[in-house]
């Protein structure tokens, strides 16, 4: 079981990184722009970049071993 988790991981790290970093990116600088005009409305941003920063260091991790 931990060896498929391990293969996917690994999966997801050579193929969808690209997108994940894009999106990781993208969502830290529109949550940048928001805070700085003082919109409330951050809540969406906050999940995808905890989401895809989760995502990213997981698969890196995974990766290593």
């Amino acid at each position: 079981m931990i060896e498929t988790m391990m293969k996917i991981m690994q999966w997801v790290a050579l193929n969808i990184m690209p997108f994940l970093c894009i999106t990781f990116i993208l969502n830290c600088v529109s949550l940048a722009k928001k805070i700085k005009k003082g919109d409330e409305n951050t809540a969406k941003n906050t999940i995808w970049v905890t989401i895809t920063f989760t995502l990213i260091m997981y698969s890196l991790i995974s990766t290593a071993y």
